[in-house]
């Protein structure tokens, strides 16, 4: 018995890979991006015409990733592959995907390209409170946390999409444009809360990977890290300095990003002394990636915004 057991476990580890690859043959997706970012555009103008694919398993960060021979096969067999070409995904993309792809049968976008052509591209900072960092300065790769360079990379994706299919281009421009009012609208929006706002100044006890945001409305900012820093642990002068921030300025807010540990949030507010309210820690959505659950849900660019935008108005008032 325990032989035909053994015989059973050996052929089934055999065979079990050879199930995968073939589920994985059977999966296409005519268009392709590395992030949420590229992804949400793709589907959302693509409406129901055409399938997208998000490289990036929910809740992944993308810094560690690294493509499997499955991931880079999807991808030289679509139609469209959008990435950031930023340092998260150029080098891989460089090396293991653009050699091999079919230029003739893919159309690469790489996002960072299209907003150097028409919007602005601007580089990372090291925010006030943060620790010096003496490495390279880098060019800030999350582009789409400006609602304007948002609208680029829309009106310019959007335009490529269209293009697949002339019996589906009316539809897709029509989601094109839908989706840049919609941007207009979150623009208009966050004008708004900020003219009447009492505040100018947000506290990041994280990453701060929404330089682009904080410029483009001109808010003052401090965080516990620059960009998308690898580094999980601030130092203790960053949090004492932070916590410091809080209280002479009666911040009543701080921020961290999804997927956030929250560790360095929870050291301040468990060490700040300002009496009358209780600090507490928010969630800005800087899509990235984005959790299991909310990629379950289909939440969008738009929805995460406004969920922004609503914590911007606890923030600031």
């Amino acid at each position: 018995m325990k032989k035909y057991l053994f015989v059973f476990i050996f052929v089934l580890i055999l065979i079990l890979p050879l199930f995968a690859f073939l589920g994985f043959s059977e999966e296409e997706y005519e268009i392709i991006s590395t992030n949420f970012a590229g992804y949400d555009i793709a589907r959302y103008v693509s409406g129901d015409k055409y399938s997208c694919a998000m490289l990036l398993n929910p809740g992944e960060e993308l810094h560690d990733y690294s493509p499997s021979i499955s991931d880079i096969e999807k991808i030289l067999n679509c139609k469209i592959f959008i990435y950031i070409g930023g340092e998260s995904d150029s080098e891989w993309v460089e090396n293991d995907i653009l050699p091999d792809i079919d230029k003739n049968k893919t159309k690469v976008i790489n996002m960072m390209e299209i907003i150097k052509e028409k919007g602005k591209i601007i580089d990372e900072e090291s925010p006030e409170s943060a620790e010096l960092d003496e490495e390279e300065v880098e060019e800030d790769e999350h582009i789409w946390t400006s609602i304007e360079n948002e609208k680029i990379l829309v009106e310019e994706i959007g335009n490529i999409i269209s293009e697949l299919d002339l019996n589906n281009k009316d539809h897709c421009l029509s989601l094109k444009n839908d989706f840049i009012d919609k941007l207009d609208e979150l623009d208009n929006s966050i004008k708004n809360l900020l003219a009447n706002s009492s505040k100018n100044l947000i506290i990041f006890a994280d990453r701060f990977p929404i330089l682009y945001f904080v410029k483009e409305y001109n808010l003052e900012y401090d965080a516990a890290f620059k960009g998308c820093d690898s580094s999980k642990d601030a130092s203790i002068t960053t949090i004492e300095k932070l916590t410091k921030k809080v209280e002479d300025n009666n911040i009543s807010v701080i921020f961290t990003i999804e997927l956030s540990e929250s560790n360095i949030a929870n050291t301040i507010i468990e060490n700040c002394k300002n009496d009358g309210y209780i600090l507490k820690n928010l969630t800005f959505y800087t899509m990235h990636n984005v959790s299991k659950d909310n990629y379950k849900k289909g939440l969008t660019y738009v929805d995460f915004m406004n969920l922004n935008i609503e914590s911007l108005k606890e923030a600031l008032m």
